[in-house]
């Protein structure tokens, strides 16, 4: 059983921590997909080392070098 007294604020603080933190999460990845796509149209590296700078896994930067946003 709970014994622990419901705070309102402490709660909307706790939840605002979360997405933050989601957010943050969310804004870095888009970051390393950015530089992935970018270092892709350069194409001046392979896709391991893309994978290796960016932290992104390799099935990932394969499947961006598939997009038709990378190479229309």
């Amino acid at each position: 059983m709970l014994c622990a007294k419901y705070d309102y604020k402490m709660d909307i603080a706790v939840k605002q921590e979360e997405a933050f933190e989601d957010g943050m999460e969310k804004g870095i990845e888009q970051k390393a997909i950015d530089t992935a796509t970018n270092l892709l149209k350069m194409n001046i590296v392979s896709h391991e080392q893309i994978a290796e700078a960016t932290g992104l896994p390799i099935e990932k930067i394969n499947e961006l070098a598939k997009a038709p946003s990378v190479f229309p």
